[in-house]
C-alpha cells in the first residue's frame, strides 16, 4: 500500500512520487518549519516510520533501501542520508536531540543496526546539578559495512570503508578501511575494504607469506620443524578451548570464572601475528570476553 503521509504543518517536503507509490510504512511530520527529502529510487517496507519534529532536516539521498526502519528526528536537528545507502530490514535511527547523524553513500546496514545520539536520560552531578551526559553526533562515511545488530552510539565517528562486525558498539573513531569488532568496538585489522559479492576462495591465506621457508640443515631442522608444530598446535587448541567454552556457557550458567578467565589469558598468548586466522583469533577472544562479563 503507499506511504502514509501526514503533514501537521507548515513544511517543505519533497519526496519522490514513486516512494510514495511503491512503498509502506508512514511518515509524520509535526510543526511547522521541516524540511523533508526523499530521492528517486528509495524505497521501504511495511512499519517504516519516519516522524520528524519542527524546524528538523532529513535529506534522504537516491537509491536508498530504507527497508522497516523506525526513524525519530528531534526538533531543530538533522539527518543526512547518502545516496544508495542499503538497510537490510529493522533498525532504529534515533537523533534524540539537536546532535545530526550523517551516513554516507553506498553503505551497508544489516538488520538490528540502532543509531542512537543520546543517552535518552539525563545524568547529574549532585554537586553542580549540572547534566554529565551531553549528545553527541554521529557520522558514518562512505561504503561502510555495519554487520547485524550494531549499536552506534554518540560520538561515534567510522571512516570510508570501514567494516564493523556483528554486534559490536561504536561510540569512539574507527579509521576508514580497517576492521573492527567488540564492546566497545576496536580495530582487529587495517588496510582491507569489502564487496557484497562473494569472491571464490582459492585455498591460500592472503595474511600469510606465499614464499616457502628455506630447509634448515641437520638436527636444527628437525628442531625448527618439531618447534613450528608444537606453536600451532597450541594455538589450535587455545582457539578450540575457548570456543568449547563459549558454547558452553551459552547454554550453561553455572561458568566457573575463574576457570574460564585462565583459559581466555592462554589463548590470548597464542595470537597468530598475521593473517585470517588473526583476526578470527581476535574475534573469538573478544566473543569469550563478552560471555565472560555478561554471565
Amino acid at each position: 500500500m503507499p506511504v502514509r503521509l501526514l503533514n501537521n504543518g507548515n513544511n517543505k517536503i519533497q519526496i519522490a512520487q514513486d516512494f510514495l507509490d511503491k512503498s509502506d510504512g508512514t511518515i509524520t511530520i509535526n510543526g511547522d518549519g521541516s524540511h523533508v527529502l526523499i530521492g528517486d529510487g528509495a524505497n521501504a517496507f511495511e512499519r517504516m516510520s519516519l516522524t520528524c519534529g519542527p524546524s528538523s532536516t532529513v535529506h534522504i539521498g537516491h537509491g536508498v533501501r530504507l527497508a522497516s526502519v523506525q526513524i525519530y528526528v528531534c526538533p531543530h536537528s538533522k539527518l543526512l542520508i547518502g545516496h544508495h545507502s542499503a538497510f537490510a530490514n529493522e533498525g532504529q535511527v534515533f537523533v534524540h536531540e539537536t546532535k545530526p547523524i550523517t551516513i554516507g553513500h553506498n553503505c551497508l546496514i544489516s538488520e538490528g543496526v540502532n543509531f542512537w545520539v543520546s543517552d535518552a536520560h539525563s545524568i547529574i552531578d549532585l554537586d553542580s546539578g549540572r547534566r554529565i551526559n551531553p549528545s553527541r553526533p554521529i557520522h558514518v562515511g562512505h561504503r561502510v559495512r555495519l554487520g547485524r545488530n550494531v549499536s552506534v552510539f554518540k560520538g561515534a565517528h567510522i571512516g570510508d570503508g570501514a567494516i564493523i562486525g556483528a554486534q559490536s558498539i561504536v561510540s569512539g573513531v574507527i579509521p576508514g578501511n580497517t576492521l573492527a569488532y567488540g564492546s566497545p568496538a576496536r580495530v582487529v585489522r587495517e588496510n582491507v575494504s569489502w564487496d557484497i559479492n562473494l569472491i571464490p576462495d582459492d585455498g591460500s591465506d592472503p595474511g600469510l607469506s606465499r614464499e616457502k621457508p628455506r630447509p634448515a640443515e641437520g638436527s636444527s631442522r628437525a628442531a625448527d620443524g618439531q618447534l613450528a608444530l608444537a606453536e600451532a598446535n597450541y594455538r589450535t587448541e587455545a582457539v578450540q578451548t575457548v570456543l568449547a567454552a563459549v558454547l558452553a556457557c551459552q547454554s550453561w550458567r553455572g561458568l566457573n570464572r575463574k576457570k574460564f578467565r585462565r583459559l581466555i589469558g592462554e589463548a590470548s598468548s597464542a595470537i597468530p601475528d598475521e593473517g585470517p586466522a588473526s583476526v578470527q583469533h581476535v574475534v573469538l577472544l573478544a566473543e569469550a570476553r563478552k560471555v565472560l562479563w555478561l554471565g
